[in-house]
């Protein structure tokens, strides 16, 4: 998620293949797709994002 949070533009897609899944639910900045909550990986990407706010020089 490190490398995610720092890309240009995400797109999240719901899990499985076919039709049972891959639909987009969400694409935009790493900010946006976190705000939004949908999909497994905005969670995830929240907690990258904060993370990386977080740091404090050395």
């Amino acid at each position: 998620m490190r490398v995610v949070a720092v890309a240009d533009h995400v797109i999240d897609r719901e899990p499985g293949a076919g039709e049972a899944g891959g639909t987009v639910v969400a694409a935009g900045t790493p900010a946006y797709v976190a705000d939004k909550g949908v999909g497994a990986s905005a969670g995830y990407l929240a907690a990258a994002l904060q993370a990386a706010t977080n740091v404090t020089p050395m």
